[in-house]
């Protein structure tokens, strides 16, 4: 996995909630900022995209965006142990944006582990039509969601625990998997090979703007 989207790096340190906001824009004191590298979901009227957290207050967050920030109505900030928090932009600067929560939060909450699951990369919920080939098996499948490390699929056929799948479609690389998980229809798999978090933003990015057109 994408070094970034894996580490916690920096500690605490005194300033405000959106450190280093362009000239010009509203900024608000805080009791501390905590530095952070950590991949999260930017939830944009319930389209979701891939982030990185990188500065974390009780006031706001400032993210890193692989996409631009479209028009929107709500914007929520999903983290990676599954808490999320309503927000509001207050600029945005290349690829860097600062937001301020709806109401102030507990920072130790956002931070936490998720309770009684290991942490694990963002899912993003997407939706598109695949074709997958396991063995003598050739099958229409419908991806759910997608992670660095694997997908959620929607598959109409019998298919094994551990079994090798690949799966092609018009919107990804060929994805070569193996069945992790199954409940009928759905089915976990795990990527051969991980996307970088910034490969992946990229792709998801693309299929929601898309969908939503």
């Amino acid at each position: 996995m994408e070094k970034m989207a894996s580490r916690e790096i920096a500690s605490a340190m005194t300033g405000e909630i959106v450190p280093d906001a362009p000239d010009g824009v509203e900024r608000r004191t805080s009791r501390r900022v905590i530095a952070l590298i950590r991949p999260g979901k930017l939830v944009v009227d319930g389209r979701e995209y891939l982030c990185v957290v990188k500065d974390l207050s009780p006031g706001g967050v400032k993210l890193r965006l692989f996409h631009t920030l479209p028009p929107h109505g709500r914007l929520h900030v999903e983290f990676d142990n599954g808490e999320m928090r309503e927000v509001r932009v207050l600029w945005q600067q290349g690829d860097l944006a600062g937001f301020a929560f709806s109401q102030e939060a507990d920072v130790g909450a956002l931070l936490a582990p998720p309770s009684g699951t290991p942490r694990r990369p963002p899912r993003i919920a997407v939706r598109f039509d695949a074709a997958l080939s396991a063995g003598s098996l050739r099958t229409s499948v419908v991806v759910r969601d997608l992670s660095q490390r694997g997908a959620c699929i929607e598959c109409s056929g019998w298919l094994m625990i551990d079994e090798l799948v690949r799966i092609e479609s018009a919107c990804m690389p060929t994805l070569h998997a193996k069945i992790r998980w199954r409940r009928p229809p759905h089915y976990g798999v795990v990527f051969e090979q991980t996307f970088r978090l910034d490969e992946l933003a990229r792709y998801c990015s693309e299929m929601v703007e898309g969908a939503a057109d």
